[in-house]
């Protein structure tokens, strides 16, 4: 019987190239994404629950609030790690984890042989890492590798690195001029996981300032969050049972500082394989977005739809051709359920070679594009190893087999046989209803998902242009990495300034849109005396509101040296306005919390978006840092510019021949806020094209199908003067009512989308309806081609050869 069906499926194709082809190409477009969809679904759904007590592994974050702060962190003050292992039994054992990016690794085989990377993904832990964390080891033991002080765990890739070939295990490496023995390599961490490294140092240290003099810790240290803490925690433990107990730990630990700034504190548990999508704390790693999930999987979905779409059109509207064969078959005894069988196993049938088309799609976007490094994840299709990958695409084939054909197969074969054997059967007009419902529902997912794409296109270029309040372009910057270097660096500044395309010089321990963050809490000013209140806080040196081009609008820039290092700070708008000073900032005092002195407001600036535009400007003091350490700010001319920066590079090797030479420039690394926007958005474009492709597949096999039906009705026409247009016109008028309706009907669910999508920005583009007229007018035009590509050469043909036909 199979193969039977698989001989009369065989012959089918083979009868009718090229409605088959259509169908096969729109079917294989549909199950490709699928597979990516899938392969992308899984890998966010499940992260970080490669380990093996992922559902056991909760981390500890903590809600702060006090009289100017309210704060809700992922991390913990590293202190705090002991004292869950002795105030609470069922805690079996806590870790710390503390980043450590940007540090310079070297190697030292041989004398003249150095390996030397800056490594962006250090991590300090405690010894008791993996009693927790599962990974596979490929060389050391994961219960004595960190145990001792100064070792370390590579991971595979970073081994070979270093190393090569050779063994890594019991070399030594040198990080921040401290050595380090490596004593474990593990297998490379999958991309899916919050707590990526490449190396893992052991030991993490305790800080300095916490115990007083009689060797206790200190109260405020537990306010102080600095690490990521995680607990493991028995089998189906409740973290009710935590906060019930974590009171006792807080009047302990927390009560005696937080009493002096009025202050609670509230712990946040957070399952390991939660914090993905469920997070949404202040210093976490890059959050997971469920919303875009869905929006993807709905436009997954939409395809898969489209693509079912034209074949069920296809089939019904070729029903006429078929009906003769259904009657003959009817007619000879093959009952109804063996008829829906055999349209089902075509369906199936031309699925299954969609599918194997759709593997090799899929493989080229994977390992032959950068479709990897544009997502920043590890897709692979491994059958082998991964069962979901498998019976998902084997799913998926057989599903949209039947989905296309299911329709069709109880259709057809209720076509009356009598009008089939005599040639007189035509479609109903219920099946014509049908086509047009499906034809407008194939439109209008179009057209919303090009309103999406063109809106977040221009957002995001908006956010791009937008001014900023300082000059971002032709800045270039280069980390200071050398002690010796920054003790020098007024004479550098200086040597580099007499460079005439090198115009101006500045240092600042913060990067605009990289790394300007924390807020501690200060004292201020106001109208009741001096309140307590958190600011984001930068450290700068000299020059830095030239360099930058920011605008002070009242008092004055910090004086040259170090003369207001200890006793002004410079404030924006939006903190003189959160403390109510008007237009008096100047002359206001600020203070650090513990220090006995105050400082003053010699100046405020413009507001500016020292953050990506998601987020509006938040109240910042400025101070004049004591050192000139972070990172050296260069303004340089755009004219000769690959001189300039030749003759940078040149300079700065001189200046700190140890470490390697390194820049970027600013608007660069600024614009990278906005890279996961950038992503979504090239997704969701690259999906809009499929859409549009499969959706004009459809129509392009309905036209050819149409204007055949038609010649003879064209030919008439034409004797009685119709032009060519006029056909052309008749033929498509019907679609553009359709694609009308399809615009009317969606645009309004677009609106709603882009507006919700929009609200992820703090600042946002001017509303532009006149966008949906252009979507609207374009689904017009490239609809009206495709049908003319058919209609315009039967409209030509000769008359006398249109009334022969048939």
């Amino acid at each position: 019987m199979f193969r039977n069906y698989l001989r009369f499926s065989t012959r089918v194709f083979l009868k009718d190239k090229f409605f088959a082809s259509l169908n096969i190409l729109g079917l294989a477009l549909g199950i490709a994404v699928s597979i990516l969809l899938l392969l992308i679904l899984q890998n966010d759904l499940t992260y970080d629950q490669y380990h093996e007590h992922h559902q056991r592994i909760y981390r500890v974050g903590g809600h702060l609030s006090a009289t100017g702060i309210d704060i809700r962190v992922a991390r913990s003050a590293r202190e705090l790690r002991n004292v869950l292992q002795d105030e609470l039994p069922e805690v079996q054992a806590a870790v710390r984890a503390n980043s450590w990016d940007h540090t310079l690794v070297k190697y030292e085989p041989r004398a003249g042989e150095e390996r030397a990377f800056y490594e962006e993904n250090i991590v300090r832990t405690d010894s008791n890492y993996f009693q927790g964390f599962s990974h596979t080891f490929l060389a050391g033991n994961p219960k004595t590798c960190l145990v001792d002080l100064n070792t370390l765990v590579l991971t595979e890739s970073t081994a070979k690195r270093y190393f090569g070939d050779e063994p890594a295990l019991d070399k030594t490496l040198l990080i921040d001029n401290t050595s380090y023995k490596v004593t474990g390599v593990i297998k490379d961490l999958p991309s899916n996981t919050h707590l990526s490294f490449d190396i893992l140092l052991s030991q993490l240290a305790d800080r300095e300032w916490v115990r007083g003099e009689n060797g206790q810790i200190k109260s405020e240290a537990f306010w102080n969050p600095d690490v990521y803490l995680y607990v493991l925690v028995p089998e189906d433990y409740e973290p009710q049972t935590f906060y019930s107990k974590f009171p006792a730990i807080f009047d302990k630990y927390f009560k005696s500082f937080g009493d002096q700034v009025g202050g609670k504190y509230e712990p946040i548990l957070e399952r390991l394989d939660q914090i993905h999508f469920h997070s949404g704390l202040e210093a976490d790693e890059p959050q997971g977005n469920m919303a875009y999930l869905y929006a993807f999987s709905g436009i997954g979905i939409f395809i898969i739809l489209l693509a079912c779409v034209n074949y069920m059109n296809l089939s019904t509207a070729k029903s006429v051709n078929r009906a003769a064969e259904i009657a003959m078959k009817k007619t000879l005894g093959s009952g109804k359920p063996a008829l829906v069988a055999s349209f089902l196993g075509e369906s199936v049938f031309l699925s299954v070679i969609a599918s194997i088309l759709a593997l090799g799609i899929a493989a080229t976007v994977i390992y032959a594009t950068s479709f990897n490094d544009l997502i920043g994840k590890k897709l692979a299709l491994d059958f082998v190893h991964n069962p979901v990958l498998l019976f998902g695409t084997v799913g998926l084939t057989v599903l949209i087999g039947v989905i296309s054909g299911l329709y069709p197969a109880f259709y057809l074969p209720a076509i009356p046989t009598l009008q089939a054997l005599k040639g007189a059967y035509k479609n109903r007009k219920s099946s014509l209803v049908l086509r047009k419902v499906l034809i407008t529902t194939q439109f209008g997912i179009s057209i919303f998902v090009v309103v999406c794409t063109v809106f977040m296109q221009r957002q995001i270029r908006y956010v791009r242009n937008r001014e900023l309040g300082f000059n971002k372009e032709n800045i270039v910057v280069l980390p200071i990495n050398d002690t010796l270097v920054q003790n020098q660096i007024e004479g550098i500044k200086h040597e580099f300034l007499q460079r005439p395309t090198i115009t101006q010089a500045t240092t600042a321990y913060h990067v605009l849109g990289m790394n300007v963050n924390g807020q501690p809490v200060m004292w201020a000013e106001s109208e009741s005396g001096m309140k307590q209140q958190a600011f984001t806080l930068m450290f700068v040196g000299d020059d830095y509101l030239k360099t930058m081009g920011l605008t002070l609008v009242d008092g004055r820039d910090f004086q040259p040296g170090l003369a207001d290092a200890d006793h002004s700070f410079l404030v924006n708008e939006a903190a003189a306005k959160l403390m109510g000073w008007g237009n008096n900032a100047v002359g206001k005092k600020v203070k650090f919390f513990h220090d006995k002195d105050d400082k003053q407001v010699i100046g405020v600036v413009k507001d500016f978006n020292y953050n990506s535009l998601h987020n509006a400007v938040e109240p910042l003091l400025i101070a004049r840092g004591r050192d000139n350490g972070g990172f050296l700010h260069l303004r340089v001319r755009g004219e000769d510019l690959p001189e300039t920066m030749d003759y940078i590079r040149q300079k700065w090797s001189q200046i700190d021949p140890i470490h390697p030479y390194e820049y970027f420039f600013l608007d660069q690394r600024f614009n990278e806020q906005y890279r996961a926007d950038e992503i979504q958005y090239k997704l969701v474009s690259t999906l809009s094209y499929i859409c549009i492709f499969i959706s004009l597949l459809g129509l392009l096999g309905l036209s050819a199908f149409t204007a055949a039906q038609r010649t003879k009705e064209i030919g008439i026409r034409k004797v009685h003067g119709a032009s060519v247009p006029h056909i052309i016109y008749m033929l498509y008028k019907d679609v553009m009512y359709l694609v009308l309706l399809a615009s009317v009907l969606i645009i309004p669910v677009a609106w709603y989308v882009v507006t919700q999508w929009l609200g992820n920005f703090a600042y946002q583009m001017p509303p532009d309806y006149g966008l949906f007229v252009v979507v609207t007018v374009f689904a017009i035009a490239i609809s009206f081609l495709t049908v003319a590509f058919h209609s315009w050469k039967t409209a030509r043909t000769n008359p006398v050869d249109s009334l022969k036909y048939e």
